[in-house]
Order: structure tokens, then sequence, then C-alpha cells
């Protein structure tokens, strides 16, 4: 009976990690980097590595965003518009009223439409993603007329510092999207409004029964969301010093694939945040890696539209099971 218990027991933790998902994404990170090292040049320097942590954070900051939706089985469309809506309404404003102004008026527009999107999905019952891509939508034309076709550029010294940056020689935009991945983290893993995300990921009417605050709950995520998109924004504008009506169209496609490559369940209610940071510096890593194999901007999309449906398609049939 004794050797039975400490078999179990042995076989707990092996269980665990198999089951893991997040520790899978960083296993394959780390094999796709030592596959980088090994067969293409110059992955095995400080330099590159700072760089590929530095450019995966402004993927990393709306994909965490992201992940908060997906886990109460919602989706946001609108994080590319919201990228460029703050980047282009910032340099827009810090051009005639001065850099914080320009900060404090973009993250206030991007909020708003978090909290349309939130509106919209609770309280008129649209689903997630015929809302956020009608305010996506929406947003790229409001900036068309706002900026009528001519997005203006700003060298913002907070955001350019924040940018480019870096604290004992690791960048500064890195430290900021790990302290939001840490925050993200308490919020979904060890606070009340996490449970509720979990809740609602896990079946919207068992939780309603179950006295869960779906309308609450979706402002947070949503809110939160659009708030992190406009910070990947700003971030970027920091970066390159210029706006564009079309800066954010990347980070739409990409910040789910962080999400479900990180392991978490695109029907939601399964994952864990830390996941996410793997998917990202993954997706990074990947796209780099064909970029030094001079593979086109075609075929790398290609390869990421087949990884995503392979794995939608291993969680669907998992879901059934």
């Amino acid at each position: 009976m004794a050797a039975l218990s400490r078999t179990a027991g042995a076989r707990r933790p092996a269980a665990a990690l198999r089951d893991n998902r997040a520790a899978w994404a960083f296993g394959v990170l780390i094999v796709t980097w030592i596959a980088a090292v090994l067969f293409a040049k110059g992955f095995d320097s400080v330099s590159s590595v700072r760089y590929l942590v530095q450019t995966a954070a402004f993927l990393g900051i709306v994909a965490v965003g992201q992940t908060l939706v997906i886990m109460m089985s919602g989706i946001d469309l609108s994080v590319s518009g919201v990228v460029a809506l703050s980047a282009v309404v910032c340099a827009q404003v810090a051009s005639g009223s001065g850099g914080p102004a320009g900060v404090a008026v973009a993250l206030l527009a991007s909020l708003l439409v978090g909290l349309a999107n939130a509106a919209g999905v609770t309280w008129l019952r649209v689903p997630p993603m015929v809302m956020t891509l009608a305010t996506g939508t929406i947003v790229a034309g409001a900036l068309l007329v706002y900026t009528n076709g001519s997005p203006k550029s700003a060298k913002v010294p907070m955001l350019a510092s924040l940018a480019n940056d870096r604290v004992v020689g690791v960048p500064l935009a890195f430290v900021l999207w790990l302290g939001i991945t840490a925050a993200a983290a308490w919020l979904l893993h060890a606070s009340r409004a996490g449970r509720w995300v979990f809740a609602l990921g896990n079946g919207e009417r068992a939780s309603r029964a179950s006295g869960v605050p779906l309308a609450r709950t979706a402002f947070i995520a949503y809110g939160a969301c659009a708030l992190l998109a406009g910070v990947s924004g700003l971030v970027l504008l920091g970066f390159t010093s210029t706006s564009s009506l079309t800066m954010g169209n990347p980070y739409q496609l990409l910040s789910i694939a962080s999400v479900v490559l990180g392991g978490t369940s695109i029907l939601g209610g399964r994952g864990h945040v830390l996941g996410t940071v793997a998917g990202a510096l993954l997706l990074t890593l990947l796209t780099a890696l064909l970029a030094a194999w001079n593979v086109s901007e075609g075929v790398r999309q290609i390869v990421l539209g087949l990884l995503i449906i392979a794995l939608l398609l291993a969680y669907a049939r998992e879901r059934r099971s």
C-alpha cells in the first residue's frame, strides 16, 4: 500500500508538468532558440537577445491584454486599431500640447474603446468577434478622418526613453512588459476578478447562476485589454518617433497567436498569462529566424496561419473529448 502511494506521489508531479501548457511553451521556446543559434547567424550574441526581447515586448504587452479577454471566452479584434489610435492621437496632441497631454489623451481614448466593446458584448449581446471587429473598423475610419490621411510624427522624450533605454543592460520596454505581466498574473490567478474571468470561460450560464457579475468582469477584461494595446502603441511611438494608420495591423493576429501558443485555450477557462510571455517570445523569434533564412513575408504569414489552425484543431478536439 505504501509502495502504491509512493508511486502515485511520484506520478503527480510528472502529470502536472505534462498538463502545464505554459511550461511546454517555454520548452518549445528554448528548443527553438537553440536551433536558431545552431542553424542561423547572429542569434548567439547578447545584442541579438536584447533586441529580440525588446521587440517582443511590443507584442507581449498587447498579448497580455488579449489573454484576459480570451480567458473569459471572448476575443478582441480591435487591438490593432487601438495600437494605431494611441500612437496617432499621442503624436497629434503632443505636437501641440506636449508629451504628457498626448499620453493622457491617448490612454483615455484607448480605454473608451475597451469600455465600448464591453458595453456592446454585455448590454447589446453582440458576439465579441463582431463587436470588436466593428469598433476596430470605426477606430480606423475615425483616425483617417482625424488625420486627413496624414498622421503626424512626434518625439516624446518620456516614450523614447521607455522604448529605448536600458536598466542594468536590460531594455526598459522588456522590464515594463514583465511588470505588466506580473500585475496581470495577480489579477487573473490571485484575485476575485480573476476567478470571475475563469468562471465565465468555463460557462456563462453556470457563472450567471453562481452570481458572477458578468458585466463588471467584461468591463475589467475589455478595458484592460484596450488600455494595454494603447500602452503598446505609445511604446511603439517612442521606439520609432513616427505614427501611422496601419502600425497596429500586425498585432491583431499575432496577439491571439501568442495567447494560443502560450497554452491558453482559445475557448477560454484554461491557461496562464506566463504562457503568453513564452508565446510572444516564440513568435518574435520565429519571425526573426524565418527572416534570417530569407523567407518572404507572405510565406511567414502562411506558416503562422497554419500554426494557429493546428492549435485550434487540437484544442477543439480536446474540448470534445
